[in-house]
């Protein structure tokens, strides 16, 4: 298996793991990843911008599909980044009524998100420093 198959198939099965854990809790209600991978949108005042990490992190892996590991590298280093934003907010929206509830802790759907995250920049990092010194040893 190829190395890029084998980094995307590693940050595709963590970011699959993570979605039927639980991703947030609050006071009286827990939301799972599912939940808030597909409600996540809908929050996008304030730290609820992290919901784009998600977006962000299939093109990475489209880049490192398509050999641009440069491209790829950066799209998921914004998209961890945009991870941490989900730590700065201070309610969730529960239900389609719109009753917010504060945020007490995050769970483990929430830290497999942002390892699949981590996992593809590290996997485009390494694939950038192996093909340098592939480089290096074979000079044309």
């Amino acid at each position: 298996m190829k190395k890029s198959n084998l980094i995307l198939l590693i940050s595709l099965l963590l970011y699959l793991a993570s979605l039927p854990f639980t991703a947030v809790y609050t006071k009286d209600h827990e939301m799972s990843g599912l939940a808030c991978a597909l409600l996540g949108w809908a929050e996008m005042e304030g730290g609820g911008i992290a919901w784009l990490a998600n977006p962000l992190l299939f093109i990475g892996a489209f880049f490192l599909l398509l050999k641009q590991v440069k491209i790829s590298a950066v799209i998921s280093l914004i998209a961890f980044g945009l991870t941490f934003c989900y730590l700065s907010v201070g309610e969730i929206t529960i239900n389609e009524a719109g009753h917010k509830f504060p945020i007490t802790g995050y769970g483990p759907g929430y830290f497999l998100w942002m390892a699949s995250c981590f996992a593809l920049l590290l996997g485009s990092i390494f694939l950038m420093i192996t093909s340098k010194k592939a480089k290096d040893q074979n000079p044309a």
